[in-house]
């Protein structure tokens, strides 16, 4: 399997990147935990475009149901987790992409690290996870980061009733949407294991979540890998990890059927890409490779490792339709640059 190479633009220190309907066209987004602008990129050509020229400190976007031309982006998340002021922006479109967005702060929420949007098919939530619940020093993990959530108001500048849903989640890392048991969930990954929190059903208010693994976990994303109709769980652990693995359930047990060793480990992604099935994670350390890792069998699970791009010190990632099938999208900040990568037929 092998890879095109795009460079869609600069950026200094650049470290979300992902893919929003923003004024009605699938669109690439991209900004950096540091102070600079917040870029759009958009087929065919995927000139770039600045969204908005700050502020930055960006971990991670949100979507707003029924609209394109309004989005949520967590700010002033600055490195190294100078985060006290971080919260939650709103942001707006004025003139389409003519002029930069307006933007306004909706929530303040300290170290606030992850957010998504999640929905019942009646109501929409936002959730928002605090990777801790502060710091006396860099490296103070004593307070456990809480998760909250809120029902989209009517007017989307607010009030934002946020309410705590999960609590006691310490280097609380990990967020990503997907279904367990059946059931609407948002996958919480921390210290104590990866659970998964349950969106409440129309007219509940409760929010349940269920360990699932019990042990140090900084990223999860779910995938069928081996095609048998179930996902597995891939995740990067303990925080900032030394280890790609993948898990399966095994008749009620969630047992480790690969594992393979990385360096910070940080973005992931998992899926069928170029026609493939595979796992993509990035390593902030050593040799800063972006690794993709490619499923050669199904029974037993085997995994054949190589090298995407060497030195890219990548950050996030996502993959996003083209009109030639897939490509994946990362933040480089080894490199400094987003970037394309796009599977050789």
């Amino acid at each position: 399997m092998e890879f095109t190479k795009r460079r869609l633009s600069s950026a200094q220190m650049g470290y979300f990147i992902t893919h929003l309907n923003i004024l009605g066209q699938d669109r690439v987004i991209a900004a950096p935990e540091a102070n600079g602008p917040t870029m759009v990129f958009a087929a065919p050509d995927y000139t770039p475009h600045i969204l908005a020229e700050g502020p930055g400190g960006c971990m991670g976007f949100a979507a707003v149901p029924g609209r394109d031309d309004a989005l949520l982006m967590i700010t002033e998340f600055y490195p190294i987790f100078k985060s006290e002021k971080a919260g939650i922006n709103l942001f707006w479109a004025v003139d389409g992409l003519n002029e930069p967005w307006r933007h306004k702060r909706i929530l303040d929420l300290p170290f606030v690290h992850r957010i998504c949007m999640v929905g019942n098919g009646t109501d929409h939530y936002l959730v928002a996870a605090a990777v801790c619940g502060g710091k006396d020093f860099q490296d103070d993990w004593s307070r456990p980061g809480i998760t909250s959530a809120a029902k989209v108001p009517d007017d989307l500048e607010g009030p934002w009733e946020l309410v705590p849903v999960m609590e006691g989640l310490h280097r609380n890392h990990g967020m990503q949407v997907g279904s367990f048991a059946g059931q609407r969930c948002v996958f919480i990954a921390g210290d104590e294991g990866l659970f998964a929190l349950k969106v409440p059903t129309p007219g509940s208010t409760v929010w349940e979540n269920t360990l699932i693994i019990e042990k140090p976990i900084s990223e999860v994303y779910p995938a069928d890998l081996d095609q048998d109709g179930e996902d597995e769980l891939v995740v990067i652990e303990p925080f900032h990890g030394k280890a790609m693995s993948v898990y399966k359930n095994i008749k009620g047990t969630w047992t480790q059927i690969f594992t393979a060793g990385l360096a910070f480990g940080h973005g992931l992604w998992a899926g069928e890409l170029g026609g493939e099935n595979v796992v993509i994670a990035g390593n902030r350390a050593n040799d800063k490779n972006l690794v993709c890792y490619q499923v050669t069998s199904a029974s037993p699970f085997v995994m054949k490792e190589f090298v995407i791009d060497a030195g890219s010190g990548t950050t996030n990632m996502d993959v996003i339709r083209t009109s030639d099938g897939k490509a994946l999208v990362t933040s480089n900040p080894g490199h400094e640059e987003y970037a394309m990568y796009i599977p050789k037929q």
